[in-house]
């Protein structure tokens, strides 16, 4: 009898950085809604509120860019390969 369960990616080097690269994501996005809740609500000055959601965002950018190239996400496939240079790690073999 054979299990229809898939193995599991393991866990490289890579791949860890692309998680808590998305992990910076989403916590700069919702850093950034956050900001501008505060400045919307009057918390905050919103001259204030903006300079910090601004900082957020690029984080949340950021993070967005670097896990999708790490984690070799389909709209970002050279990004991956620019990515495996960096890190020194050899191209897989093309099917051909």
């Amino acid at each position: 009898m054979t299990a229809a369960v898939s193995a599991r990616k393991p866990l490289t080097r890579t791949r860890l950085i692309g998680f808590i690269a998305m992990g910076f994501c989403v916590v700069g996005y919702a850093g950034f809604t956050l900001a501008l809740l505060a400045g919307k609500l009057e918390y905050l000055p919103m001259a204030q509120a903006a300079v910090i959601a601004a900082v957020a965002a690029v984080v949340g950018e950021i993070g967005l860019w670097v896990g999708a190239g790490c984690l070799g996400l389909t709209l970002f496939k050279k990004r991956k390969a620019l990515f495996d240079r960096v890190m020194g790690r050899k191209a897989p073999a093309s099917d051909v």
